[in-house]
């Protein structure tokens, strides 16, 4: 498994990839914008998506969480949104607590976006502004925005006709809530920026081990420099030892478990030569894997 087979495995790209999930429905859509709605009646967590155009997620009932590539949480409840940026590679979680998660999904194309930025006093320098990358959003404004919607949809009134209208509307009424932070975004999402996923989300599933310190980094959207030098910042050692120790952890638990034969092991740990493994071990555990085997 190389890391683009484990990105096309683990990773949801957002619009394309909802067609294919029962409780999302497609609302409208028109020339790459699109609306949908989502239901969620069970839990579902630790979700990866990757957003491939501008999107707003609004929370209509519920709570979900999501956690940025940095690993900072932002939280929406009830007639709560967020403003991603594309490009953006993101975690979600949901746990039901007493209601469904029912939320908005609104992706809008660049036509749309280039239109909205020439129709207002946009003058922005992204040199003197920082690149963003999300803006939570929260105003009753906003959430009367979505019941009209709502509206339509409960009455069956067809929008395809005037989508482009209603996210042009959309733009306008954020635009006169955040202003510059809106624009901002907007411009930046224009640059579409290789996304840098949550480094420590990713390092949590034990599929990854199979990996090298090289298709990590590619993985997780960083050059090799700044990868090693982030992951020291964050685990006080480097990728290579972090590997080495997750990789000889994991594979006592496999000999302990006593299912695998040695070469198995080695494999599921991402060791094609045995021998190098077998070292590897020994200079961990001061045993070799047989020996481990033998005390079951």
């Amino acid at each position: 498994m190389d890391a683009a087979d484990y990105c096309l495995q683990h990773i949801l790209v957002i619009p394309q990839a909802l067609g294919a999930l029962s409780d999302v429905d497609k609302v409208v859509g028109s020339d790459g914008s699109a609306i949908y709605y989502k239901d969620l009646q069970q839990d579902l967590v630790d979700v990866e998506f990757y957003t491939n155009q501008l999107c707003l997620v609004f929370v209509e009932g519920g709570a979900e969480t999501l956690t940025t590539w940095q690993n900072d949480q932002i939280a929406l409840n009830e007639g709560q949104g967020v403003l991603l940026c594309q490009g953006q590679n993101l975690h979600s979680d949901f746990v039901k607590c007493t209601h469904n998660l029912k939320a908005w999904l609104v992706f809008i194309n660049k036509q749309v976006i280039e239109r909205f930025l020439l129709s207002v006093d946009c003058c922005l320098s992204l040199s003197k502004q920082e690149n963003m990358g999300a803006l939570t959003i929260e105003h009753e404004t906003v959430t009367a925005f979505f019941k009209q919607l709502g509206l339509y949809i409960e009455h069956e009134v067809c929008i395809k006709g005037m989508l482009e209208c209603k996210l042009l509307e959309l733009l306008h009424i954020l635009n006169a809530i955040y202003g510059k932070d809106l624009r901002a975004l907007l411009q930046s999402s224009e640059l579409a920026l290789p996304a840098k996923r949550n480094m420590r989300r990713l390092l949590e599933n034990e599929r990854i081990l199979k990996l090298s310190v090289t298709d990590l980094a590619k993985l997780s959207g960083r050059s090799i420099s700044g990868f090693q030098r982030e992951f020291k910042q964050a685990f006080q050692q480097t990728p290579k030892q972090w590997l080495i120790n997750k990789r000889m952890q994991y594979a006592k638990k496999l000999i302990t478990r006593g299912d695998m034969c040695i070469t198995t092991v080695a494999l599921e740990v991402g060791y094609s030569n045995v021998s190098h493994f077998i070292k590897a071990y020994k200079n961990t555990f001061g045993e070799t894997p047989k020996q481990q085997a033998l005390k079951g």
